[in-house]
């Protein structure tokens, strides 16, 4: 099994920097469901302007994270989503964030996708393997995340 490897810790809201780096990303998140291009233009706004003013690593990590879960919500096209993902998992997200990653995935790819659902289930099942990292409390919260999320009947809807 690859190692899901925790990444670095987010500054704190008490951080002027992040706090409104976080402000400004939820006012450009609610661009994606009604124009996907200004959405992805204010994305790399965002990093050039917060660049150097809060940690770069944590910065892309948020940036590529809110791209896929707005691409996965809004039911966007493979591509989008498959190109999101790839962006995302390029940074170590830590058993939590992986394993809500890969219940977002097989959500939408059931909805959306079948042809992603092998690859979302595999997602699953890492995650799964990989909760025995962590303590019983988080471990038995995300096993029943996973629970309602996957027991959504899969069919692409469109």
């Amino acid at each position: 099994m690859p190692r899901i490897v925790e990444g670095p810790q987010d500054p704190t809201l008490h951080d002027s920097n992040w706090r409104s780096f976080n402000l400004s990303q939820e006012a450009n998140s609610a661009l994606a469901g009604k124009n996907w291009v200004r959405y992805r233009q204010g994305l790399r706004h965002l990093e050039r302007e917060y660049n150097g003013r809060v940690p770069n690593a944590s910065l892309r990590r948020s940036l590529a994270e809110d791209a896929f879960f707005c691409a996965t919500h809004w039911k966007r096209n493979r591509r989008i989503v498959q190109n999101a993902l790839r962006s995302l998992l390029k940074h170590p997200l830590g058993v939590n964030r992986y394993t809500f990653v890969a219940a977002e995935y097989w959500k939408w790819a059931a909805a959306v996708s079948s042809k992603d659902l092998p690859e979302a289930k595999r997602m699953i099942a890492l995650a799964r393997e990989a909760m025995n990292t962590t303590d019983a409390l988080t471990q038995e919260n995300l096993k029943r995340m996973l629970a309602v999320v996957t027991a959504v009947p899969s069919g692409p809807s469109r």
